[in-house]
Order: structure tokens, then sequence, then C-alpha cells
């Protein structure tokens, strides 16, 4: 009789300085239980602080799962993402960084599970609890997310919160990216991207991690102007990669020209103004710019009543 095949996961998980929250984003992976072997591969980008300490205490807790790295000299986000890549050689990769983590002991379980009967799926995801740190707030994310969805759907829109992700490994070769990746300075969505064009993608409705996040109100204007920046930049690669695939590029372009409206409400030097115009030209789309406004981000009474609720209740813990 033929053994039946156990599947592996890999976890990477990047750190930079993550004292403060390194041993909760450990503790979210070590206790996962299901029927799949577990390698965590932690990748420490040459912190100046307790990170390599923490990690290889735990490295000597659990030396069969926790596979620490520090790079030799400090690679950058995007660079710390693809070193931990070219490591993994398992049949699945799920992403939790250093300063998120995960609670639910079955969040690996319930993917994995779920991948394994369903081989025409590519990747899956699950809702988060949003935790804004500064303030104490917290939100669910994904309101509304349709169980399944397809490659076309998340042209539209980056529905997908890095740590909930699983990805089927062998569907791209994760050593030989395009090389535009490497200058993505957050290149989480490309590889939504990159692995939803060969499969479906599954949601799961239960929340099973703690993502932190920043307050956006609290940006300047050249930090939101540099964020969306960012995700245009990554459009425009996308658009360039599924060259040919009109749905998708489609959806890449509204993306796109909606970013380039909000980057022109922000852009407040003439270089930013002539950037945004410049861009907006090569996708074919007019825009108005000038006044150093900053996309708003209104909320109504009862967001502002439940976010000073959800003050009150705790965070759930790994």
């Amino acid at each position: 009789m033929n053994e039946k095949h156990k599947p592996s996961v890999d976890v990477v998980m990047i750190a930079y300085n993550k004292e403060r929250y390194l041993d909760e984003a450990i503790a979210g992976v070590v206790k996962q239980k299901g029927d799949f072997s577990l390698r965590l591969i932690i990748m420490d980008d040459c912190s100046t602080d307790r990170t390599a300490a923490i990690a290889r205490r735990w490295q000597k807790r659990y030396p069969e799962m926790i596979d620490y790295h520090r790079n030799e000299r400090n690679l950058g986000l995007q660079g710390n993402y693809l070193a931990a890549f070219r490591l993994v050689t398992a049949d699945y990769m799920a992403i939790c960084d250093a300063d998120d983590y995960w609670f639910s002991s079955r969040k690996l379980a319930r993917q994995v599970e779920y991948m394994e009967g369903h081989p025409e799926c590519a990747l899956t995801f699950h809702r988060v609890v949003n935790y804004y740190e500064a303030t104490g707030e917290k939100s669910l994310s994904n309101g509304g997310q349709q169980a399944d969805c397809t490659v076309r759907e998340l042209s539209r829109s980056n529905f997908i919160t890095n740590l909930s992700v699983v990805y089927r490994r062998r569907l791209v070769d994760l050593r030989h990216l395009p090389d535009w990746i490497s200058g993505d300075r957050s290149p989480d969505y490309a590889m939504h991207m990159l692995y939803a064009a060969h499969g479906s993608i599954h949601y799961f409705r239960r929340p099973m991690g703690v993502y932190r996040k920043a307050a956006g109100s609290s940006w300047s204007l050249t930090e939101q102007f540099e964020r969306l920046n960012m995700s245009l930049i990554v459009r425009r690669n996308l658009m360039r990669e599924f060259e040919g695939h009109d749905d998708v590029t489609c959806g890449l372009h509204d993306a796109a020209s909606a970013i380039l409206r909000s980057m022109g409400r922000c852009a407040d030097t003439p270089e930013r103004v002539a950037y945004v115009k410049r861009q907006a030209e090569e996708i074919g789309i007019e825009v108005e710019t000038g006044g150093g406004v900053a996309p708003a981000a209104h909320r109504g009474l009862l967001s502002r009543i439940r976010a000073a609720l959800s003050k009150a209740v705790p965070v759930p813990r790994p």
C-alpha cells in the first residue's frame, strides 16, 4: 500500500530590528497543529537590536523546525524577501512578518487541507484583525469578501493581507522571479498576482492572525505620495507582465488610474506634478494635479463609534 504523501509548509518570516514583536510572531508559528511538516525560515536583515538573540533562543528550543539566517549586509525589505524565497522548498509557502502574528493554531491546517483537496487552487488567504497599535483601535479585514475569486478580481484591488496567505509553491519559480521584483519595495501584491495567474484563490472568513497597521492620518504628504507611487509602480510592472491578458491588464489599468488620481491630489511640488502628469499620459488618462491635499479618509459616526468601542476589545494572542 502506498503511504499517503504528507504535505510540507515553509513559513517565511523576515525581520529587521523587531525585538519588540518577534516572540509573538514565532510563537504563533511553532504552535501550529496539523498533519504536515513545518519549517520556519527567519531572515534577519542585520538587525542591531536583540532580534538575533531572540531568534536563536527559539531555534535552540525548536532546532528541527526553525531555520535562522542572518544576512551579511542589510539587503532592504525586498532583498530580504527574495533571499528568503530562494530557501523555500516545501509544497506550500506561508508568510508571517516579524511584527505580525497568527493566533489560530489551526490556521495552516485549514489552508493546507483545503488546498490538498482542491488542486486547482493556487493560493488561500483569510480574514485578519487589523490592529492600530498607536490608538488601540481594531477592525476586521475583508468585509463582504467572496469565498472564491481569480486573478481578474485581484487585478483590481489587493485584498490579500500578506500574513494570511498560503501559496502552492511549485507554481512559481522562486529562484527566477521577474527582474523588476527586485526593485519592488513591497513585493507582496506582485507575488499574489504571479501565483493567482496559475489557479483560483480561496478565502476563509475566520480571522486567524493580527496585522499591525500604522495610522494613515499620521502620514505626511511626502509619505502618502511615496506609498501611492510604490503601488503605482508595481501595477505598471504587472501590466507589462500580464501583457496579452486583457481582462487582467484592464483591472490593473483601472487600479493604476485611481492611484494616479490620488497622487494628483497630494502632488505638492512642481516635480511631483510633472511626474504624475507624465505617468498619466503614459497610461492614457487625464489627472487633475496640484493643491497638495492628501486624500481624505472620512469616517462616519457609526465608524467612529465602532473604532472607539474596539479599543476595549482585547487583541487575540498566539
